[in-house]
């Protein structure tokens, strides 16, 4: 993924003028899916070592189904765990992942299951087509305790993003999909005949998912594709490459957009947990239980974007700015990196408030999406009131201090989430600390005496058989 193009985007959302150039074409041919025998593989991961060319997978384990179903049926087992015993029993009988991408497919895992996860997206390199369809068919199985990802897939690369967004994420949207759902439900349109709708996280192509998506279908030609006239996206200021390689792929997919809306957050710093062994740390665990959210928040004060949220000493949560960014249709597909003042927008919604165009551009892209629908009505139906649905009293509006009012809200949702998952992996910490306290230094000793023999024994015993 050429980084050019990605920083020329977003350094014009600080004023500097655009100079990009597209992603560049695929380096191997995708096109039957061959995969070679030795393919690299890389995954980016900041807390673990990264898999690359020349280090084994793990080895698929096979267990009968009776101590399987023991294992399911432990209430404290850990999620990872469960997670990676389930991919083993996965792979053990399918050949559609090579041992090669097993390891990458763990680190995603990995990422997933992660409890006291510092950012809330990934990229992981050398998964191919097939691996990554059956990825997505053990993750839509055995992922059922909790939020679950949402992936995007390149094929010119064979990249894989895993997303698992937090509510910062998703505020800047919900105002604006309350806003179009309106704007919908107004226009008296057929919706016997017509399908439309606005959705979250819901497929635009077969490996894009975007944050927000409207959608037009004809209900009664059971044969039509559903039409994707508009879809929005939103990330963290530091996950900019994967917004973009979603933005193009989305065009490419879908040439046929009319609307296009963007909105980063920018952070003072991205979320760090406590320290181990901070003074933080040990206030938080004094109590011998997790603070209700109710408790925990009121630490703080109201919410406010230019207030970050401080307990314990700590920030949990701390916005510098709010960007949005706005494409529309012209003659042709959308250009994100188009710099035409006709077709696309851009202005910030904090910490100053320059969001006029960005407003105007939404209202424009809205418009044509409404003249599209006009146009689907006229085609099931040519006597359909063109007047009704072009009714000038039934305008599009969203409020500004609306997605203001998610996003603070979002603040304190996120900070309650962050502290729940670093309790969760501390206080086990604080507690297998204790437990290895209890035993006492002879006791210790021996254990790791034991330990170290044992692993001894195992490693000779495997040299003698070899």
């Amino acid at each position: 993924m050429p980084t050019a193009s990605k920083d020329a985007l977003f350094t014009s959302l600080d004023n500097v003028a655009i100079n990009a150039k597209p992603r560049s074409s695929a380096s191997f041919n995708d096109e039957n899916n061959t995969r070679p025998e030795h393919k690299p593989h890389e995954v980016f991961d900041s807390d673990s070592v990264p898999a690359v060319k020349g280090v084994p997978a793990a080895r698929p384990t096979t267990k009968n189904p009776q101590a399987v179903e023991k294992k399911r049926s432990l209430i404290e087992m850990d999620q990872l765990d469960y997670l990676l015993d389930s991919f083993h029993q996965f792979v053990a009988g399918n050949p559609e992942i090579m041992p090669s991408a097993q390891r990458i497919c763990q680190q995603v895992l990995h990422f997933i299951a992660k409890p006291d996860r510092q950012h809330e997206c990934e990229e992981f390199c050398g998964i191919w087509r097939v691996e990554y369809k059956e990825l997505v068919r053990f993750i839509d199985k055995s992922c059922n305790f909790g939020l679950k990802p949402r992936l995007t897939y390149f094929d010119d690369d064979s990249t894989l993003i895993v997303e698992m967004p937090s509510a910062v994420h998703e505020a800047p949207l919900v105002a604006l999909h309350t806003a179009l759902t309106c704007f919908l439900e107004n226009i008296p349109f057929d919706r016997q005949t017509i399908n439309a709708n606005v959705l979250s996280n819901i497929e635009a192509s077969d490996s894009l998912v975007p944050d927000m998506r409207i959608s037009l279908q004809n209900m009664r030609d059971a044969g039509a594709e559903v039409i994707v006239p508009g879809m929005a996206e939103t990330a963290f200021s530091q996950h900019s490459n994967a917004l973009i390689n979603k933005l193009e792929d989305a065009i490419i997919e879908n040439p046929s957009l009319l609307l296009v809306i963007t909105a980063v957050v920018f952070e003072n710093a991205p979320y760090r947990s406590p320290k181990r062994g901070s003074d933080t740390g040990g206030l938080l665990l004094r109590d011998p239980s997790k603070w209700s959210a109710k408790n925990f928040i009121s630490e703080t004060g109201p919410p406010a974007l230019n207030a970050p949220v401080v307990i314990e000493n700590h920030i949990w949560c701390s916005i510098s700015s709010v960007r949005f960014k706005v494409w529309v249709r012209g003659d042709g597909p959308i250009d994100i990196y188009s710099d035409d003042p006709n077709l696309v927008a851009d202005g910030f919604l904090y910490p100053q408030d320059t969001m006029a165009p960005v407003l105007a551009m939404m209202e424009k892209g809205v418009n044509a999406i409404r003249e599209r629908l006009i146009s689907l009505c006229k085609e099931i139906d040519d006597d359909v009131d063109v007047d009704a649905l072009q009714d000038p009293t039934i305008v599009f509006r969203v409020r500004k201090e609306d997605i203001t009012t998610k996003i603070m809200g979002a603040m304190h949702e996120t900070t309650y989430h962050c502290y729940s998952a670093w309790y969760k992996k501390a206080s086990k910490a604080a507690q297998r600390t204790a437990s290895v306290t209890q035993l006492g230094p002879s006791r210790t000793r021996k254990l790791v005496i034991t330990r170290g023999l044992t692993a001894g024994k195992h490693h000779r015993g495997k040299g003698a058989s070899s």
